[in-house]
């Protein structure tokens, strides 16, 4: 059971459709910056250790690089990290309303974990030594090392975990629980996407980064350059190859129902994107040569999005058979506010005024009951209230007598109230 159900409100067709924008929209901020955190904070604190073990200034350097320029700030990771997750889990909440799975449950343990391994991916990078020294908060930069990457690392093998769930409906009664969602075939799979897409994410920006993005880095000595160089164009050539692999295995995991000639179409442009990221990264290990990594970082974008176009191609495929008892239900909850909705458009309330009230009431002067220039301020502009105590009226202020009710009915009263608020308001 999907326990969202009990504060999800059902959706018409054309807020669904909106949400599942929204959806795509939130994935692609949050699925560049979470796999380049991770890739990030893996390699930072991996050169940071070797930096150490072998006293070289190279990698100690090189770890303070990669979580320097790549993970941004804090505010960023509130942007791009946290408030999105939050809009995802929002969104398959709404889109799996009436779903017998748990999917979006664990989409929230994966949030928790990852808030966590964010704020010490960023305290790790607050307390990072910088180059030559080696004795400083060393316990410190290994523990937040140490948990920012295996937290981040959970958090996102459960998202996928989750998100692979929802996009397969022939898995939502067999899956009750998180062991069955972490030893999975599919959780697997999908989990590598993320992984091998981090290491795709991360090698180009270390590429665009370093040597584009404003001229790049100025101080670099060329031995420096050429391992950053090296080590940045293979490590996003070798995910560049494997990134699609996983993608299509992925694809091959879904239901049927899931395949469809949309989805495959939007699977070979995502292939054709890919293989321009591996032609021109090719480039640059042959050539040595980083002109193109402003523009393998952009097609690495494209080849994203098309992507998740494609798993929510998959994911609508999957809910579609939600939708008619979504609607009835969208539909019984709109005609139940309605009902509630007391319409006041045929309702005279001036003539009520003056042939009910006139003899007791003026605005400014005070009669057999006080003026309302006095009395309806003190509702403070609450229709509800006033109405309420006029359909129901009680004994207030002992200098005058009590009202006696008009027999009114509520919507006659509801007119009344606004009317009467309008007046003052004027006065």
């Amino acid at each position: 059971m999907n326990f969202f159900d009990n504060f999800v409100i059902p959706q018409s067709g054309n807020h669904i459709l909106l949400i599942k924008y929204m959806l795509i929209i939130s994935l692609i901020l949050f699925t560049p910056y979470i796999c380049l955190m991770l890739g990030a904070t893996f390699l930072s604190d991996y050169f940071y250790k070797k930096g150490r073990s072998q006293a070289n200034n190279i990698f100690t350097r090189f770890a303070k690089d990669i979580i320097e320029k790549l993970t941004f700030t804090k505010s960023a990771g509130l942007a791009l990290g946290t408030i999105p997750l939050l809009s995802i889990i929002f969104a398959y909440a709404q889109l799996l309303y009436g779903a017998n799975t748990i999917a979006v449950n664990f989409m929230v343990l994966s949030l928790l974990l990852i808030i966590i391994a964010l704020n010490n991916a960023y305290k790790f990078r607050s307390i990072i030594v910088p180059e030559n020294e080696f004795h400083m908060h060393i316990s410190n930069v290994t523990i937040s090392g140490s948990l920012s990457k295996y937290l981040l690392l959970a958090g996102i093998y459960i998202f996928a975990g989750s998100a692979a769930l929802a996009s397969n409906p022939d898995r939502w009664a067999a899956t009750g629980n998180i062991m069955q969602v972490i030893f999975s075939w599919e959780t697997l799979i999908y989990s590598l996407v993320f992984i091998t897409f981090s290491g795709m994410i991360t090698g180009s920006a270390i590429l665009f980064y370093f040597f584009s993005w404003q001229g790049g880095l100025k101080d670099m000595h060329k031995d420096y350059e050429t391992y950053v160089k090296n080590f940045a164009s293979r490590l996003t050539l070798i995910s560049s190859v494997f990134f699609p692999v996983m993608v299509f295995m992925n694809f091959m995991n879904l239901s049927v129902s899931s395949q469809t000639q949309t989805a495959f179409l939007y699977h070979f442009i995502f292939l054709l994107f890919t293989l321009f990221v591996s032609i021109y990264v090719y480039y640059i290990v042959r050539n040595s040569n980083t002109k193109p990594s402003a523009l393998i970082f952009c097609l690495i974008i494209i080849a994203l999005l098309i992507n998740v176009i494609k798993d929510q191609n998959a994911l609508g495929n999957a809910i579609k058979p939600l939708s008619p008892n979504r609607e009835k239900n969208a539909l019984a909850l709109e005609n139940e506010i309605k009902s509630k909705i007391v319409s006041t458009s045929d309702v005279d309330a001036a003539s009520i005024y003056n042939t009910k009230c006139i003899a007791c009431h003026k605005f400014d002067q005070k009669l057999v009951g006080p003026p309302y220039n006095e009395t309806v301020p003190k509702f403070n502009g609450d229709v509800n209230k006033l109405a309420e105590f006029i359909y129901n009226p009680q004994k207030i202020d002992p200098a005058y007598p009590p009202m006696p009710n008009q027999g009114l009915k509520k919507k006659e009263a509801l007119a009344m109230a606004k009317w009467l608020i309008d007046q003052v308001g004027k006065k």
